[in-house]
């Protein structure tokens, strides 16, 4: 009788881790999404900066590589952008933006527009951006995002005369993380 006893216990033991895998599993199924990117930022400023104030046309190119994502089939991203910026010269102020739209390209043919604000911050002849915002529309839409560039500060010789500065390299790291 014992023996007949442990075995429906085996039996409802049983019946109960599946009743319980096939909860849980659903919830594994919709984890978070995220991805985390190194790269580089490249910018060109068009005329150069000089420590003249004047409208200059700043052109970015982003390149988010290697990525690890929940999703296997994203592994890269890019991004590239224009706009006008009066008033600008090797001795502007760093300064706050907000609501920026920055749109990732991935390698998937997704796009992900992020709305950010920046922030921009010059210490040690270094100069780190840090962009923090939620990805409007597209891959990830609702996630929380982070974008840090960091470049090294402008020879100020290059300031002094024309062309002026004509480009900047640096790094960026992306990380977009869902609910």
């Amino acid at each position: 009788m014992t023996f007949h006893n442990s075995g429906r216990r085996r039996a409802a033991i049983l019946a109960l881790t599946a009743t319980t895998a096939l909860l849980i599993a659903p919830a594994v199924a919709h984890a978070a999404s995220s991805t985390t990117c190194l790269g580089s930022s490249t910018i060109t400023y068009s005329p150069g900066l000089t420590n003249t104030a004047q409208t200059v046309t700043y052109t970015e190119t982003d390149t988010l590589t290697p990525c690890v994502s929940t999703n296997p089939a994203l592994n890269s991203g890019g991004f590239t952008g224009s706009i006008t910026l009066p008033g600008a010269s090797c001795l502007a102020v760093p300064s706050l933006t907000l609501n920026t739209p920055y749109t990732i390209t991935w390698n998937n043919g997704a796009p992900s527009t992020v709305n950010l604000s920046f922030t921009d911050a010059i210490a040690e002849g270094i100069e780190q951006v840090t962009g923090t915002g939620t990805v409007t529309s597209g891959q990830f839409q609702g996630a929380n995002a982070t974008l840090v560039w960091v470049y090294l500060v402008p020879d100020p010789l290059q300031c002094l005369a024309n062309p002026g500065v004509t480009t900047q390299v640096g790094t960026l790291t992306a990380q977009v993380t869902g609910i």
